[in-house]
C-alpha cells in the first residue's frame, strides 16, 4: 500500500509542476481535479497502512480514509465529465454534478447513521457506494471520453507524439474503474459478495492494491509523458518566435543605423554631381568646385557608412564609457578643429554592460555629427556625470541654435529616441536660437521595465 500511495502522490505532483506555468494543451489546463485524485488516493492508501499497523487507531482515522476516498472518486469523476461537457458549457458544471453527488453521499451516510445504524457498517456501505458510484464510472467515463478529447484538442503534426502516452492513460483510468471501483471490500450483498478484495487474493494471491498502484503507474506515466511532450514542443516553438524575433530587431538596428541621412547625402551628391556635368563646358571652375565638393561629400557619406557597418557586427566597445567619449570627442576635435571639453563629475559607481555603453556612445556620437553639420558651432561640451542610481552625459555647443525641437524626420534624432528607449533612460533637449543646443541623457544603472519619458525646452 505503500507503493500505491506514493505512485498517486507523483501523479498530483507531476501534474501541478508540469501545468503550473500553463502548458499550451486544452486537456493539460483541466488537469487539476486528477491531481486532486491522486492526492486523495495517495491519503486513502496511507491511512489504510496507519491503520493496518497501529494497535489502536483513533476512530476519527477512519472517517479521514473514507472522506478523502470520497472526495478523490469526486474528483476522477469531475476530471471525467470535464470532457464530457461542451466546451459552450464548461466551467463549474464539472464540480456542480461532482460536488452534488458528494454531497448527496454524504446526506445518505449521515441519514443512514441517525436511524441507528453502526459506525463500521456505515464506513463499509459509504466505501462500496462511493467505488461503485463515483469510481467505476469516473474512470470509465474518464478512458472513454480522453480518446475522444485527445483527437479534438491535440494539433495534428502533434498527435504522433502524444496519442501513445495518452494510450497508456486510457488504459490505465479502465483498469482503475475495475480494480479501484468495482473490487471493493466484501459485504453481504451483491455485487460486493461476488466481487471483493478478499476473493481476489485468496484466489490469485495478488492484493488490490498493487493492481491499484499499477493502474496508478500507467496514469502518472501517460499523463507526465504527455506532458513532457507537449512542453518540448513547446520550447521548440518559443525558440523558433525568438530567433525570429532576433531578426526582426537586427532589421530594426540596421534601419536606426542606416538612416534616411545616409540616403540624403548620396541623393545630394547626386544632384552635385548633375549639376557639374551642366557646367563642365561653360563654365569649368563651377564644375571643378561642385566636383570637388560631391568627392568630399561622398567620402563623408563613406566614412558614416564604415562606422554603421563596424556597429552592426555587433562587435561591443571594450573601453569604459569615460574612454570611449574622450577618445570620441578628440577625434571630433581633429576633424572639425572646433574646441572641444570634456568634463567628469563623481566617480563611476556601477558599469555599465557593453551593449549599453555602446549605446550611450552611439547617441554622443550622432549629436556631434548634427553639431559638425547643423550647429555652426565654435566649441562643444561634453559632459559625464555619474550619481548614485544613474549616469547622465550631455552633449552642448554654441551654435545656432533651434527655434523648435526637429521631428523624427530629422537627421539621427530618431535612433536618439529609439536608443533612449532601449536603455529605459530619458532624453531631454534645451535650445534656443541663437544660443545653442544642448542633449542630455539620463540612464539607469539597472535596466528597468518602464519606457523612457523624453522631455524639451526651447
Amino acid at each position: 500500500m505503500l507503493l500505491h500511495g506514493q505512485v498517486f502522490f507523483v501523479l498530483g505532483i507531476s501534474i501541478l509542476f508540469l501545468t503550473r506555468g500553463g502548458v499550451r494543451l486544452e486537456l493539460a489546463r483541466e488537469l487539476a481535479s486528477l491531481a486532486a485524485f491522486g492526492f486523495c488516493e495517495a491519503v486513502v492508501a496511507w491511512t489504510s497502512v496507519w491503520l493496518a499497523v497501529a494497535g489502536s487507531p483513533g476512530i476519527w482515522l477512519y472517517w479521514v480514509r473514507l472522506v478523502a476516498l470520497a472526495l478523490g472518486y469526486a474528483s476522477l469523476l469531475a476530471f471525467a465529465l470535464q470532457m464530457s461537457i461542451p466546451p459552450r458549457k464548461q466551467g463549474r458544471e464539472r464540480w456542480i454534478i461532482a460536488g452534488g453527488i458528494f454531497l448527496l453521499w454524504s446526506v445518505g451516510l449521515l441519514v443512514v447513521r441517525l436511524f441507528g445504524v453502526s459506525g463500521a457498517r456505515v464506513r463499509l456501505v459509504g466505501e462500496i457506494a462511493a467505488r461503485y458510484g463515483m469510481a467505476v464510472p469516473g474512470g470509465l467515463l474518464g478512458a472513454w471520453r480522453l480518446r475522444h478529447e485527445t483527437y479534438r484538442t491535440i494539433e495534428p503534426e502533434r498527435l504522433p507524439l502524444v496519442k501513445p502516452p495518452m494510450r497508456v492513460t486510457e488504459v490505465a483510468l479502465g483498469a482503475f474503474a475495475l480494480v479501484g471501483g468495482a473490487i471493493g471490500p466484501a459485504a453481504p450483498f451483491f455485487p460486493a459478495n461476488l466481487v471483493n478484495e478478499g476473493l481476489l487474493l485468496s484466489r490469485t494471491g495478488v492484493p488490490v492494491s498493487v493492481l491499484r498502484g499499477l493502474a496508478g503507474v500507467g496514469i502518472t506515466f501517460g499523463v507526465v509523458r504527455a506532458l513532457v511532450v507537449v512542453l518540448n514542443e513547446i520550447e521548440i516553438w518559443l525558440e523558433s518566435v525568438e530567433q525570429r524575433q532576433a531578426l526582426v530587431d537586427e532589421r530594426e538596428r540596421i534601419g536606426r543605423e542606416l538612416h534616411d541621412g545616409i540616403i540624403q547625402s548620396i541623393y545630394a551628391s547626386g544632384l552635385i554631381l548633375e549639376g557639374a556635368r551642366h557646367h563642365v563646358v561653360d563654365r569649368p571652375e563651377q564644375a571643378r568646385e561642385q566636383l570637388t565638393a560631391a568627392i568630399k561629400n561622398l567620402n563623408e557619406t563613406i566614412q558614416d557608412i564604415r562606422r554603421y557597418i563596424f556597429d552592426l557586427r555587433g562587435e561591443m566597445p571594450k573601453e569604459d564609457l569615460e574612454t570611449g567619449l574622450r577618445q570620441m570627442l578628440e577625434e571630433f576635435r581633429v576633424n572639425t578643429l572646433l574646441e572641444t571639453e570634456f568634463c567628469v563629475d563623481g566617480k563611476e559607481a556601477r558599469r555599465l554592460d557593453a551593449e549599453r555603453r555602446q549605446h550611450v556612445l552611439q547617441i554622443a556620437r550622432e549629436a556631434l555629427t548634427n553639431v559638425a553639420r547643423h550647429a555652426s558651432a565654435q566649441e562643444v561640451k561634453i559632459r559625464l556625470d555619474y550619481g548614485v542610481d544613474h549616469l547622465s552625459v550631455s552633449v552642448r555647443d554654441n551654435g545656432v541654435g533651434l527655434s523648435s525641437v526637429p521631428s523624427d524626420d530629422g537627421n539621427g534624432l530618431r535612433n536618439i529616441r529609439e536608443r533612449t528607449r532601449l536603455l529605459n533612460g530619458r532624453l531631454n533637449i534645451d535650445t534656443t536660437p541663437g544660443e545653442g543646443l544642448t542633449l542630455a541623457l539620463t540612464v539607469p544603472y539597472q535596466q528597468r521595465i518602464t519606457s523612457n519619458v523624453a522631455t524639451y525646452k526651447e
